[in-house]
């Protein structure tokens, strides 16, 4: 009988953390979301972004026992207030200028490298009160082909690091990007 609670309360837990991701794609609970996920530091309000053509929102949200939250908001601009937006950018936020090592005896990185390309954009890595890399921290990234902004934030309580020293960085980057976001 025990071992049939046992497995019960396995069972239970095991389908409990697997149906706990959600993902979200609509503009209007946007600013809601920012305000209940803590990303108020680092993304927008959308009265804040200038005269944008579009604006996509994409959430995914991972509330199992060791809770992720990631958000991104992609923002498509005509040519002029495209060029408006990035010159803002660079007064919005600092960026960092060098990867991020974990202080402890392991050789690994919190942030492998601050500036990479991924999916048609070239993104920086903010700095902002109260970053905890990884586990929470913003990235600003930049389509000149396609005219657009993306804005992407992770809460991820559980998340020490991206990749340990040995591994290929901008590998483990592109990963951790491709698992937590969506820029199609």
């Amino acid at each position: 009988m025990k071992k049939i609670i046992a497995m019960f309360v396995a069972m239970l837990i095991m389908v409990t953390l697997c149906s706990c991701v959600r993902t979200d794609r609509n503009i209007e609970n946007y600013p809601a979301d920012i305000v209940k996920y803590q990303a108020t530091l680092f993304m927008p309000n959308l009265d804040e972004i200038g005269e944008y053509e579009k604006a996509e929102y994409y959430t995914r949200k991972d509330e199992s026992i060791f809770p992720e939250y990631s958000m991104q908001l992609v923002v498509k601009y005509d040519q002029e207030a495209f060029l408006k937006e990035k010159a803002r950018l660079e007064r919005a936020y600092t960026y960092l200028d060098k990867p991020q090592k974990l202080d402890s005896d392991r050789d690994v990185y919190t942030i492998p490298i601050e500036k990479f390309s991924f999916a048609g954009f070239d993104f920086k890595i903010a700095v902002f009160e109260d970053t905890v890399y990884p586990k929470n921290f913003g990235r600003v990234g930049i389509s000149e082909e396609k005219c657009q902004i993306a804005y992407l934030w992770i809460y991820a309580v559980d998340l020490d690091y991206i990749c340990e020293a040995d591994e290929n960085e901008i590998k483990a980057m592109s990963e951790f990007m491709e698992y937590h976001f969506s820029l199609e």
